[in-house]
C-alpha cells in the first residue's frame, strides 16, 4: 500500500515521533557529587547498602568496577556469588564477586552494582569505584569545583575551549593512543589506559618497555622502586622523558615517566595495552567522559600548575 505523506494522520504521527526523539536526546543532570582532591587523586565519600559508616573510595577509571578488601567486605556483610580471575598491574589474581549492591553517593543511588573482593589492597582508601559510573552516565570531573556531575546520555553541550579525544574500550577500560619520546629522535607510539587511579604521570608496562628497549635507549633513571596494584608488586625505574602526547593533545616536555622492569610475573604479563596515563597528567584538565560517543572532552583547568607534572 502506498503511504500518503500528505495525510494529516501521517503528519501527526511524524511530529509525535520527532518530539519523542527530541525529548529522548536531551541530556539531563542527575547528580552533583563532591570529591576530595589529594594531589590529583579523586576521593569520593559514599555509603554502601545499609552499612552505617561512610566509606572513602578512589575514583579509578583504570578499573572496570568497584573493589574492596576482604576484611572490609566482611564488615559490610557483602554476599559472594562467585570467584574469578582479575587482571591487575603486573599479573592476575583470583577474586570474589558480590552482586546486587547499592552505592549511595549523597542523594544519588547507584544500584545493582557488583563489587570485587580482594584479599588485600594496600591502599589509603577503603576501596575503589571504577569506571562503571562513566559507563552508565555522562561523567564530568571538575577539578576547579572539586565535583563530579552525572548526566543522562543524550544531547550534551561541552564547555568551550576544550578538545574531544576518541577512546576505545577493548577490555573494559578507556584506551587512548599516545606517543612517548625518551629522547628527541626516538618516538614510540602506543596505547595507554586513561587511569585516574594512578598517582604518577605515565607508566609504561613491561612488554612495551622490552619491545622498544626503553631502559637502554638513552633513559636516565633517577630512582627505582616498585608499583603495587591489589597486592601485586612490580619493580620500576623512574626518570624523565623528552616528551609525551596522547591523542593529538599538546605534547608535555620533560615529563616524569615510570618504566616497568622485568622479573617475576610481570615478565610474561601482557595486558593488551602499553601503559597508563595517571593523575599527575590528567589533573591538568577538567574532563567529561561520554561513553555514548566514546570520547573524553578535555578542558585545561584553572588550578593546574606546571610544577605538578
Amino acid at each position: 500500500m502506498k503511504k500518503n505523506y500528505q495525510s494529516p494522520f501521517f503528519l501527526v504521527m511524524l511530529l509525535t515521533m520527532l518530539t519523542r526523539m527530541s525529548f529522548a536526546q536531551q541530556s539531563k543532570e542527575l547528580a552533583i557529587i563532591p570529591f576530595e582532591d589529594h594531589n590529583g587523586t579523586i576521593i569520593l565519600t559514599v555509603k554502601l547498602n545499609d552499612f552505617p559508616r561512610p566509606l572513602k573510595l578512589l575514583f579509578d577509571t583504570g578499573a572496570d568496577g568497584m573493589a574492596l578488601s576482604k576484611s572490609l567486605a566482611d564488615s559490610v556483610g557483602l554476599k559472594v556469588s562467585r570467584t574469578q580471575n582479575a587482571s591487575v598491574v603486573g599479573g592476575t589474581m583470583e577474586i570474589s564477586v558480590s552482586p546486587g549492591n547499592t552505592v549511595h553517593l549523597g542523594n544519588f543511588d547507584f544500584k545493582n552494582q557488583s563489587i570485587a573482593i580482594f584479599k588485600e589492597m594496600h591502599r589509603e582508601t577503603d576501596g575503589i569505584i571504577g569506571n562503571t559510573l562513566a559507563k552508565n552516565y555522562i561523567t564530568k570531573v571538575d577539578y576547579d569545583k572539586k565535583e563530579i556531575r552525572l548526566y543522562s546520555f543524550g544531547d550534551y553541550t561541552y564547555e568551550k575551549g576544550g578538545t574531544s579525544v576518541p577512546f576505545t574500550i577493548p577490555s573494559g577500560v578507556f584506551i587512548l593512543p599516545g606517543t612517548l619520546s625518551i629522547t628527541a629522535d626516538q618516538p614510540h607510539a602506543g596505547s595507554f589506559v586513561f587511569d585516574t587511579g594512578a598517582s604518577y604521570s605515565l607508566i609504561c608496562f613491561r612488554p612495551f618497555v622490552k619491545q622498544n628497549k626503553l631502559l637502554v635507549s638513552g633513559f636516565q633513571s633517577e630512582s627505582h622502586g616498585s608499583t603495587t596494584s591489589m597486592g601485586m608488586t612490580t619493580p620500576t625505574f623512574s626518570g624523565k622523558a623528552q616528551s609525551f602526547s596522547f591523542a593529538g593533545m599538546p605534547a608535555v616536555k620533560n615529563m616524569s615517566v615510570t618504566l616497568m622492569a622485568g622479573g617475576g610475573q610481570s615478565e610474561s604479563w601482557n595486558p593488551g595495552f602499553d601503559g597508563s596515563i595517571g593523575v599527575k597528567l590528567i589533573s591538568r584538565y577538567n574532563f567529561t567522559i561520554n561513553m555514548a560517543k566514546k570520547e573524553i572532552y578535555f578542558n585545561p583547568n584553572q588550578s593546574y600548575k606546571n610544577e605538578n607534572i
